[in-house]
């Protein structure tokens, strides 16, 4: 080898270290960059999403806990007005609180809707094509049989699981209607 030849070799060399250096850089400041920005750019995305699909990226409490909430709101209000609970028999049940018991015949959001008194029942009906399930506190998913109610309490907004008893706490947020072939 001629010195000139050792010396472009070396240079060449050289010019790939460099430039594996450069690479490994501009790496380590990308990598960086995604570690303090990401949670920015993730709620950049979100918002885009959110904008392109005419939605919100907020959590949202579903039409269920909506309407159970109202309930409860009506029944306590209707306690702290007369000193007693809405009856829990024929349309007084619904017109006490001040709805329209026609409105609430057949099931709204999936969910038959049934207060009596303190209390507000939600339910599938035999022989509908319905299957309901929650949580339980413990996690636990219980499937909502025909016939059986979930019980929310208008004293607290503890809703249970058929049965108003200690161990039957439901968490009525992650409540699901789901749609079977009859």
């Amino acid at each position: 080898m001629t010195p000139d030849t050792r010396s472009c070799s070396v240079k060449r060399g050289q010019s790939t270290v460099e430039l594996a250096l450069l690479v490994a850089l501009i790496a380590i400041v990308a990598m960086i960059s995604l570690l303090l920005l990401g949670p920015r750019l993730n709620e950049a995305y979100q918002a885009v999403v959110a904008a392109l699909s005419g939605g919100t990226t907020e959590p949202t409490t579903s039409p269920v806990v909506t309407i159970t909430q109202d309930f409860l709101a009506r029944m306590r209000d209707y306690y702290n007005t007369h000193g007693r609970w809405p009856r829990s028999w024929g349309s007084y049940r619904f017109t006490d609180i001040g709805l329209d018991p026609a409105d609430w015949s057949g099931p709204i959001e999936g969910i038959y809707w049934n207060p009596r008194g303190n209390a507000i029942g939600l339910a599938n009906r035999r022989g509908d094509n319905l299957q309901v399930y929650v949580r339980a506190k413990n996690g636990n998913l219980l499937k909502l049989y025909d016939g059986w109610d979930i019980w929310c309490l208008a004293t607290d907004g503890t809703c249970y699981y058929h049965t108003i008893a200690p161990g039957n706490e439901v968490d009525i947020s992650t409540l699901m209607v789901l749609e079977v072939e009859p």
